[in-house]
């Protein structure tokens, strides 16, 4: 199965939505099952010269809109308090640009009140068998390879096999309380502080490298 069918067909099963409700950490099977098979592809880049994107690792946000859905508030594309401003859902398959990166999404839900907001961010990649661990950067890589006037095209192609992968907490990313406010690390000051160490880190394992031979080893 390919990257495009195997978000199409996104969806939590049961256990996996009861283990998080109930506070699990454990990375879903699903994000896995998705870096797979997005970790042993490529974005195929055709302009001014032909270059291969690789990602070498994902993060996967989501939240559900429903009141007792699962939620990740530091997404940035769920509904706000004023409901008169609610959003629809991306299209699928878009190369969202933010200001961590560039996310290619699949959210899914006829309505906004019933949206699952979905989508996975490029957090690091190789070009020319260059490591970049500045998301960011993405957009040169994908971008800068031609003049507007001539054009250019971006392409997702699926590897020839999935890849093995392997877990961890996302990037930076703040635990919040019920409030919908990040938790502050002085507040909390034996837990496991995000990488500006300011906030309390979110433990949720919804990030994924791929397993290189050394790795093994």
């Amino acid at each position: 199965m390919g990257l495009q069918q195997k978000l199409e067909n996104f969806t939590l099963n049961e256990d996996t939505r009861k283990k998080l409700l109930s506070g699990s950490k454990d990375a879903p099977v699903e994000f896995e099952d998705i870096a797979r098979i997005a970790l042993a592809g490529y974005f195929l880049v055709t302009g001014e010269k032909e270059i291969k994107v690789y990602p070498t690792c994902v993060e996967f946000y989501y939240h559900e809109e429903e009141k007792n859905g699962i939620k990740d508030p530091v997404v940035y594309h769920r509904n706000p308090k004023d409901i008169r401003k609610n959003k629809p859902v991306f299209h699928f398959g878009f190369l969202n640009n933010h200001v961590s990166g560039i996310d290619i999404t699949f959210e899914k839900g006829n309505y906004p009140k019933e949206a699952v907001r979905a989508y996975m961010l490029i957090r690091e990649f190789k070009v020319d068998g260059k490591q970049e661990s500045r998301s960011t950067m993405m957009y040169e890589a994908l971008y800068q390879q031609a003049s507007v006037f001539d054009g250019f095209s971006i392409k997702w192609v699926d590897g020839e096999k999935e890849v093995a992968v392997k877990a961890f907490v996302r990037k930076n990313v703040a635990e919040y309380n019920d409030k919908g406010e990040k938790k502050l690390l002085k507040d909390f000051p034996e837990a496991v502080s995000t990488s500006n160490g300011k906030y309390v880190q979110d433990l949720r394992c919804w990030q994924f490298k791929k397993i290189v031979d050394s790795d093994k080893n």
